[in-house]
């Protein structure tokens, strides 16, 4: 079952989204004048980025904490955030240029994933668990949520249907897109979507196994050592046909030229080659694009590279780990190489021929993105991917909605 619980999110008031959330608000505002006598910082940086640019002592880190809740209960005395009176579910859509995306925000019983019924895809590192585990015990904050996908339900679709045809919503936009939020308050409402969830078996993680895990870490630790236990999660459930995964793409810089043919010989084992007069995004599997030197090629996997082995481990990410970075970049780790750049998402393709153009001695890989299915296939497996091996949409703006967890005693 999937366990998903109302909650009293905290709201950016609406005359200061533009600049807490980073969007233009297009809604009809309910705060009244949009003066602002001060301009704002984003929400991001107010609450959550302090604590990685303050040192890593106890000291400094108290100190962030600190700015961190008092800056909190800044926004929230002088109005630029509101905390709802009342707990409700909210139908979330993100209206791209060319598709929308919808899907349900609650909170997720942090049981769900210890009884095993969501499903991940991916490792975590210890290090990034760690940090977000002490934000979140100092804090109790949240400003973005975990997204989780499902098989499509009709009774979910026909509550969000319903919610949109028949309730007011508020709408935050900018170019990358729209946002728009319905709240669900009706208590009948609510539990026909909570039954409904709880007859769901899996769900499975797209986005946030960082976030995930170190929940689920100061939970327990909370439980055995009778801390404050904060055992849910702020969390977006889309259906598996309303996801999206871009291109993620990746490149290494050097400091000094590749030999080219030296190069492309050490592919021959596990590839076919192909020189291609253009930048080249591979559509469909077991084809990677190749820049070396100012040339674009195609690669074509040989059945070698990825015959017999796990769905995990014949991914192109896979291949291109194992087949080129590590054996012939020294690249074992990719979570911690700083030579391994990442780039996805709809401007990969800009940003990637910006970022080589800056770096002469780059080489850049571009890879198929996985799909929907490929994806719950690994999970159902029990397998794990390679770090940074999907970008999955949508990326929800931080502070659109925000939760502090109160304690459990």
């Amino acid at each position: 079952m999937a366990q998903i619980i109302p909650f009293k999110a905290i709201l950016p008031n609406p005359a200061y989204a533009d600049q807490l959330v980073l969007t233009k608000p297009q809604a009809e505002s309910v705060a009244g004048s949009n003066q602002k006598p001060e301009p704002l910082l984003p929400l991001k940086d107010l609450l959550e980025t302090g604590a990685r640019l303050r040192p890593e002592t106890p000291e400094g880190q108290a100190a962030a904490y600190s700015t961190i809740n008092a800056t909190l209960r800044h926004l929230l005395e002088t109005h630029r955030l509101v905390q709802e009176e009342t707990p409700g579910i909210y139908v979330y859509e993100v209206e791209h240029p060319t598709y929308r995306q919808t899907g349900i925000w609650a909170l997720t019983g942090l049981e769900d994933y210890r009884s095993g019924n969501i499903k991940k895809h991916e490792l975590t590192l210890e290090d990034s668990v760690r940090r977000l585990k002490n934000y979140r015990a100092h804090t109790r904050l949240e400003g973005s949520p975990v997204l989780l996908t499902y098989i499509p339900n009709p009774t979910i679709d026909r509550i969000i249907e319903n919610t949109k045809l028949k309730q007011k919503h508020s709408t935050l936009g900018n170019s990358y897109g729209v946002h728009r939020l319905w709240k669900i308050e009706d208590s009948k409402v609510q539990q026909q979507l909570i039954d409904a969830f709880a007859l769901i078996d899996k769900v499975y993680l797209a986005d946030g196994h960082h976030r995930l895990e170190s929940a689920v870490q100061l939970a327990g630790t909370g439980h055995s050592f009778g801390q404050p236990v904060y055992d849910t999660l702020s969390s977006l459930y889309m259906s598996t046909t309303e996801l999206r995964i871009q291109e993620y793409d990746r490149t290494v810089v050097l400091e000094e030229p590749l030999d080219s043919m030296a190069f492309l010989k050490q592919l021959l084992p596990h590839f076919y080659i192909q020189p291609t007069d253009q930048f080249f995004q591979p559509k469909e599997i077991h084809h990677i694009g190749l820049y070396l030197n100012c040339n674009w090629y195609k690669l074509l996997s040989k059945p070698n590279t990825y015959a017999h082995k796990t769905l995990a481990d014949s991914i192109d990410a896979a291949i291109l780990q194992d087949r080129i970075l590590a054996p012939l970049f020294g690249i074992t780790d990719p979570k911690i190489d700083k030579r391994l750049k990442c780039i996805g998402g709809r401007q990969a393709m800009d940003e990637l021929l910006t970022f080589i153009a800056g770096h002469p001695y780059a080489v850049a890989f571009t890879l198929c993105p996985l799909t929907v299915d490929e994806l719950i296939a690994v999970a159902d497996a029990g397998n794990i991917l390679p770090p940074k091996s999907t970008w999955i949409d949508p990326k929800v703006p931080y502070g659109l909605i925000l939760y502090q967890h109160q304690p459990l005693h």
